[in-house]
């Protein structure tokens, strides 16, 4: 599942950082990082539904508690430690049947060390090692259900004006996407993979952002991508942003690899996108194509992915399987702060996706409808809720499947 944003450019444009919660005061001994250090946290309640059409399939909710506590050192001579704890856990606990394990897991709960870094900082230089947030094109902590993704891997971040560099090492990965254990834990990012090595560069102005990017997934595939975003100012609240993104995947997998994918993994896709924003209403567009062969799906990466047309559920890699996909959407939003009220967004996104089903056969042809309508109020800078209801409709097949489903979620959130 993917999170529905606001703002086309927001949701797909990641140029790329560790984003480090750098340490705000300097410690003078090992006792004062400690007593300078910085808690944080999250309190979150969330509520999700899915009712899916196909027969036989039965609809399946939860109501779950969790969030996260976080403690992060002051710095000594450039070096701090970090630690946080995630955990979800029913409150309702419905059947197995009807249960909903999106939330709190299979068994209903999970409480886990997700975060545990070393982190130096001096100046423009940065390295964390440990388990972490990361946000890149291809790995991001996409926090779109009780807590967000994190990873084991060492990360390296040098900035210069407006020029930035990253590259480092991932070897394990958790969260919802990840599939929860029963014991929520970190696991391999591929099966029968060594980890991840990535390097990336980024440029941000007010003129435009752009980023290009190397990862090597071992035994998996190397992905090579870039975009670039310009904001244009047409006149006074008046803004028109363009877009475009491109990737091109080489398959580098062995017997062992490939046999746990179920196909190579190649392929390359474009992407183009216009957003106009005029007085706090917002409405763009979207398109991407993959060009795929027989044998192959396109990789998406871990977490929300960098595609234009990623929603809620669908993303532009989701049908790219022995065969070429499309996809576009169509979205309007508009932000209320415009006339007096602070903090909220509402929207409706509309996003069409064919292609094929599998990898190995080129006549397994698919072709879905996604709407999505959500809501985001910013209550206070502690309060905070999001709401999400998707329909999806399966337009290639008369008889319901599991593309035929209605979806809901929302969120409530304390930070502090």
């Amino acid at each position: 599942m993917k999170k529905t944003t606001i703002s086309l450019v927001t949701a797909s444009i990641l140029i790329g950082s560790m984003a480090p919660a750098q340490a705000t005061e300097e410690a003078t001994s090992f006792t004062e990082m400690f007593t300078k250090g910085t808690p944080s946290g999250q309190i979150r309640l969330g509520y999700i539904w899915l009712d899916p059409e196909e027969d036989g399939a039965k609809s399946t909710y939860d109501l779950a508690l969790g969030g996260q506590l976080k403690f992060e050192t002051a710095a000594l001579h450039g070096l701090s430690l970090g630690a946080a704890f995630y955990t979800s856990h029913s409150i309702i606990q419905p059947d197995d049947e009807n249960f909903n394990d999106e939330l709190s897991s299979p068994a209903q709960h999970y409480d886990l060390l997700a975060e545990a870094y070393i982190n130096g900082g001096w100046e423009d230089f940065n390295i964390r090692v440990g388990r972490q947030l990361i946000d890149t094109p291809f790995a991001d902590s996409d926090d779109i259900r009780m807590t967000p993704h994190t990873f084991e891997a060492a990360v390296a971040d040098y900035a210069y004006n407006d020029f930035s560099v990253t590259g480092g090492y991932l070897s394990t990965w958790q969260g919802v996407d990840a599939g929860y254990h029963n014991d929520a834990d970190f696991d391999d990012m591929v099966a029968g993979s060594d980890g991840t090595w990535m390097l990336g560069g980024s440029y941000g102005s007010d003129l435009f952002e752009a980023g290009l990017w190397f990862y090597s997934v071992t035994d998996v595939v190397d992905v090579f991508y870039a975009d670039i975003v310009a904001p244009i100012t047409l006149g006074e609240d008046i803004t028109l942003t363009l877009g475009l993104q491109a990737v091109v995947q080489s398959d580098n997998t062995n017997l062992q690899t490939s046999g746990e994918i179920g196909s190579r993994v190649e392929g390359n896709l474009y992407g183009a996108m216009a957003e106009l924003s005029v007085i706090g209403i917002t409405a763009g567009i979207a398109y991407d194509h993959a060009s795929v062969d027989e044998g192959e799906a396109l990789f998406g990466g871990w977490g929300g992915g960098p595609f234009f047309t990623n929603i809620d559920t669908l993303v532009a890699n989701e049908f790219a399987a022995g065969q070429d996909a499309d996809s576009y959407t169509l979205s309007l939003g508009y932000d209320f702060s415009d006339i007096g009220v602070e903090g909220l967004s509402l929207g409706y996104t509309f996003g069409h996706y064919e292609g094929g089903t599998d990898p190995m056969d080129n006549t397994a042809d698919a072709e879905v409808d996604e709407h999505n309508l959500y809501v985001e109020y910013e209550i206070t800078e502690a309060w905070s809720v999001d709401a999400v209801y998707v329909v999806s409709d399966d337009k290639e097949n008369d008889a319901a499947t599991e593309w035929d489903y209605n979806r809901a979620q929302v969120r409530v959130n304390f930070t502090f």
